[in-house]
């Protein structure tokens, strides 16, 4: 599939079934990608956190209104000593 096929399929859900529960298997896989992702200079600063329990995800609903009763949240942070310092010294990659 192209990326025009792709783009003309893609689709925004905005409403969950928090009682449903996201397959480990399927997790595991998104996971797996992210992890095999490149970054600059291969440098792997981000660091993601799985969010499933009750207090995890009542502290997202506190944060930002933008959960629809997803089931779970995957958190992306970055270590700032790992990433890639553009030069400069004003950007750096983590965000990227």
């Amino acid at each position: 599939m192209d990326f025009i096929e792709l783009a003309k399929k893609r689709y925004s859900c905005k409403k969950f079934q928090p009682d449903k529960e996201v397959e480990q298997e399927k997790l595991d896989r998104v996971l797996l990608a992210g992890q095999l992702a490149p970054t600059a200079k291969n440098s792997q600063p981000q660091h993601v956190y799985v969010l499933k329990s009750e207090t995890a995800l009542k502290l997202v609903d506190e944060l930002t209104p933008c959960r629809y009763g997803a089931p779970v949240v995957l958190a992306v942070a970055y270590n700032k000593t790992q990433c890639f310092t553009y030069p400069g010294d004003k950007y750096d990659s983590g965000a990227e």
